[in-house]
């Protein structure tokens, strides 16, 4: 686990050192325990690596490796979760091994399998291969884009990667800018760049996930993906008890691969479903197996994210999860005084480099704290809600859409569950407009997949204009044929929109703290079997990610098991914009660069909030819609 950086020219002048120590400095967060950097003999071609050591602490793990052959060179961020089996494998192919690393096991499948050693690997990685026999560097990235890969290619110039969109600040000779189009459509939609490639920045660009890469002197020669769920689906059993079995078998696989470790092991813990299962099965597998192969002795403390006073507080969920498994808790106030919450905020909006709908640096509290402790590895719950109907604006759709199908018992069902996970203010407002609404929500939602927000509801006059957005040229989302209707939403919310924006931010928020985040839930054989599962197996029966639920019986307490109301990791933003953040937010909408914005109608949105203080109406809604225009203000006002 660690940050890369790589300059290739095509010109025929030669990589300097200093330049890629230039790009690698700018990530020293991703990697404190050591740097490297090689030069072709061509000189060409420069390679760079930021170390975050985790399995095999000696020097023999520091990259950039090369094989025993001296043709191939890696730089590699990422984990191979299965390296053991795959280098058991390779041996019986004839391969030898000198370190203890995934890194060289990575190195020989290439050379025993190709390019195609892609589908062999369980795990995430961005990483540039150079091999010196086919003059060729492979770029390649996970299927689900855990780990991030962005580039800059000048044709007939050079092509420059990083693991950073900052690293792209500090290139000799290129001055970075942001493309106004992309500012003004994040604004307005904060998950609709990431999933396909693009980036706040002229230029730099994303490996998509399940992407590869083939680059040589005269240029990118082979782009495209490698992966697609879609087709790599599986048989699954009629019998729906027999679904839940297989999903607890490969979710307690994907969990035990991912406890291999050199480096304490800690859980983030919400007191939700998702990472409540995570950190519940953790102790129900140790507890059966102590001895794990390269189980770290310290795996027991979960960091918990607290919110005291305000609407997002989990606190009591988390607790008795920790009492449920007699587990280690470690409690982290996120609520700072006004002074360092705005300190805070600013300097975390630069480094995040990125546009979204909440303020991040709340993943520094947890992820911070795990650091100040000695923990290297967090494992984490993402990608439930994305794959198991978990948003209530996906369940919302699916009553719809089951609703146009004429199924009134399950549509009943889902309008049922969709209610259920609302607050009761939320509850009572939702119950008066369900029914009336044509069913055409998730129609509009599949043709409006990288669509554009508007203001609130609230707001009296629009914050953004036609040329806001116009002339923006995204990549279509295509919907595989399997998944269409409202299934297909949910396919493209995982692979295309909302969980490559989330990847994204938990990658930075993590690796800005220099920890590693693993995500049994996102191992692919699991991916596969859920994307393989008929809808009423993901939703139904009162409950969203009802095989999940099922799974955990005996595991999590029942409370848990079957907590329905729906509580997101955000900021809480009512509360702060009302106290520790109103000063702040009162001069920024009245500078000039805010009123005279080239990405929103300043004026008008300046109006709004003054209007909010005034009348002190600050609505959920209102405060998540703003958070993103004052986030692109801030990034971008110097």
């Amino acid at each position: 686990m660690c940050g890369i950086a790589g300059i290739y020219r095509m010109t025929g002048a030669a990589v300097a050192p200093a330049e890629i120590k230039a790009l690698t400095d700018a990530i020293a967060h991703r990697g404190p325990d050591g740097e490297g950097c090689w030069i072709a003999p061509s000189g060409q071609l420069g390679l760079g690596h930021r170390r975050l050591s985790i399995l095999d602490l000696s020097t023999l793990g520091a990259q950039p490796m090369h094989d025993a052959t001296g043709n191939l060179t890696i730089v590699f961020n990422g984990e191979l979760f299965n390296f053991v089996e795959l280098r058991d494998e390779l041996r019986s192919l004839g391969h030898a091994f000198t370190t203890d690393t995934d890194t060289e096991v990575l190195l020989a499948a290439y050379r025993a399998w190709g390019r195609d050693c892609l589908h062999r690997f369980n795990g995430f990685w961005a990483f540039a291969l150079w091999d010196e026999t086919q003059q060729t560097l492979w770029l390649a990235r996970d299927r689900f884009g855990i780990k991030p890969l962005y580039y800059l290619h000048q044709p007939g110039k050079q092509l420059v990667f990083g693991s950073e969109t900052n690293q792209f600040k500090h290139l000799q000779q290129f001055t970075r800018r942001a493309d106004s189009r992309h500012v003004s459509y994040l604004i307005q939609n904060c998950w609709g760049l990431e999933g396909l490639g693009k980036t706040l920045y002229e230029g730099v660009e994303s490996l998509r996930p399940g992407h590869q890469m083939v680059v040589t002197k005269d240029g990118i020669q082979q782009s495209g993906a490698w992966w697609s769920t879609a087709a790599n689906t599986v048989s699954t059993p009629e019998d729906y008890d027999v679904q839940v079995a297989d999903f607890k078998a490969l979710f307690s696989d994907a969990i035990k691969l991912r406890l291999r470790s050199d480096v304490s092991i800690a859980s983030a813990l919400s007191g939700g479903l998702d990472s409540s299962s995570v950190y519940a099965t953790i102790h129900h597998i140790v507890s059966k197996d102590p001895a794990l192969y390269r189980l770290p002795k310290d795996w027991q403390k979960a960091f918990v994210a607290t919110f005291p006073g305000t609407e997002q507080d989990e606190r009591a969920y988390a607790e008795q999860v920790l009492e449920h498994v007699n587990g280690k808790g470690v409690f982290i106030d996120v609520n700072t005084g006004s002074k360092d919450l705005v300190a805070l905020l600013l300097d975390s909006i630069q480094s995040y480099d990125t546009i979204y709908s909440t303020p991040l640096f709340i993943l520094d509290g947890v992820y911070g704290k795990m650091r100040s402790q000695g923990i290297t590895v967090s494992m984490d719950g993402h990608g439930v809600d994305e794959m198991l109907y978990g948003y209530t604006v996906n369940v919302k759709q699916a009553w719809d859409y089951v609703r146009s199908l004429g199924d009134t018992a399950y549509a009943d069902d889902l309008s049922r569950t969709y209610l259920e996970m609302l607050t009761p203010e939320s509850h009572a407002q939702a119950l008066k407009t369900l029914h009336k609404k044509p069913p055409t929500l998730w129609q509009r939602a599949l043709r409006r997949l990288t669509g554009v927000h508007t203001a609130p509801p609230t707001a009296a006059e629009p914050w953004f204009l036609p040329e806001h957005t116009e002339g923006i040229n995204l990549p279509a989302i295509e919907v595989p044929d399997a998944y269409k209707g409202v299934e297909g939403i949910l396919y493209s919310t995982f692979h295309h929109t909302v969980l490559p924006t989330i990847l994204r931010n938990f990658d930075k928020g993590a690796m800005r703290n220099s920890i590693e985040i693993r995500m049994p839930f996102l191992d692919y054989r699991l991916v596969q079997y859920v994307f393989s599962l008929p809808m009423k197996s993901k939703l139904g029966g009162g409950f969203t990610k009802r095989i999940l639920r099922d799974a955990m019986k005996g595991i999590l307490p029942e409370d848990i098991r079957t907590r329905k109301l729906k509580t997101g990791f955000n900021a809480p933003l009512p509360s702060w914009y009302r106290n520790e953040l109103k000063t702040l937010l009162m001069d920024e909408v009245a500078s000039t660069s805010f009123t005279q914005s080239s990405y929103f109608n300043g004026a008008t949105i300046r109006k709004f909030v003054l209007e909010k203080y005034q009348h002190d109406n600050w609505t959920e809604n209102d405060c998540f819609s703003l958070w993103p225009v004052l986030n692109a203000h801030l990034l971008l006002k110097n």
